[in-house]
């Protein structure tokens, strides 16, 4: 089946998915103009794909790369990174979502690898001056500091420290704005924290047919994904256990987020998703439903992708 190819892929596995993520992205110009599909605010419209070609496409295979180098997921696999691309099916234009996207990819890394360290200060400074940082473009992402503290308590090194630690490492870039701003007479533009912005759950019946389909097989492969995590958590090695328990809840804070502060803000899910996906995808026992699944979730985000506009 399918899957198969994706867990200890061949060179050649990589180069479908490099072919599959360009041919991905580029689908709806089959239908609608370029201007149509890449309009950015600031940016031209051929940059906006040139971007669209190049930040998810390594974005994914960094997230891949990432959860094999931590032995998050044991086996070698492609399948994050394929998980990562359809996921993000309904992102053609977020160029600052992928950007801050690549930030948070950092930080998380930082996070992963304070693991076992008696002294994980210089990690911890360091995700929370790069959350600070994305904070500056995306302010909801200050509640990723509840992820510090979560990670801090799960890794079993939280102390005062940490927290002061915490503290320094957010308002390190904020203070050296400032100064910046007094210094060359720039204003200081502060960021409004609780500007929510309630989704609305009742658009759902005016969305296309083609989003409705992919929103459900996507619940359904969300739905066997947690699954198989609570089923088998208990089994994982100690590292692998901890690490999930950090990205359950890194994914639950960013749909809390979305929540408050508006629906494009699900994208920072992706990152703790696709690897809670790709870990049922590689470990399910039953075969046959996984292919099943994973086979649904590429289809049906091919046919939203070709119809994205509506």
């Amino acid at each position: 089946m399918f899957l198969k190819h994706l867990i200890n892929p061949k060179p050649s596995i990589l180069l479908i998915f490099a072919s599959f993520s360009l041919i991905f992205v580029t689908i709806p110009l089959i239908k609608f103009d370029l201007e149509v599909v890449f309009f950015h605010a600031f940016f031209p419209s051929l940059i906006v794909l040139f971007l669209s070609l190049i930040i998810p496409f390594f974005l994914s295979i960094g997230l891949n790369n990432l959860t094999y180098e931590k032995n998050i997921i044991k086996k070698e696999n492609i399948l994050i990174a394929w998980v990562f691309i359809l996921t993000s099916t309904p992102f053609v234009n977020n160029v600052e979502l992928w950007i801050a996207s690549f930030a948070v990819l950092f930080m998380t890394n930082l996070l992963f690898s304070s693991y076992q360290k008696d002294q994980p200060f210089s990690y911890i400074y360091n995700a929370s001056f790069i959350i600070a940082l994305v904070s500056f473009f995306f302010p909801s992402q200050i509640m990723l500091l509840l992820l510090l503290l979560i990670n801090a308590i799960n890794y079993s090194h939280f102390s005062w420290r940490i927290l002061l630690i915490i503290t320094l490492g957010f308002i390190t870039p904020y203070l050296l704005f400032f100064i910046f701003s007094f210094l060359t007479n720039v204003t200081f533009i502060e960021t409004n924290f609780f500007n929510l912005n309630t989704i609305s759950f009742s658009k759902i019946n005016i969305l296309h047919p083609s989003k409705k389909i992919w929103l459900f097989v996507l619940f359904i492969v969300i739905c066997f994904s947690f699954k198989e995590i609570f089923s088998w958590l208990y089994k994982k090695s100690i590292k692998s256990r901890k690490t999930f328990k950090t990205l359950i809840w890194f994914f639950l804070i960013s749909v809390i987020n979305s929540v408050l502060y508006g629906v494009e803000h699900l994208y920072f899910s992706i990152l703790p998703l696709s690897i809670i996906v790709a870990n049922y995808f590689v470990y399910s026992k039953k075969r046959r439903l996984a292919n099943v699944l994973f086979c649904l979730f590429l289809i049906t985000s091919l046919y939203y992708r070709y119809m994205i506009v509506y």
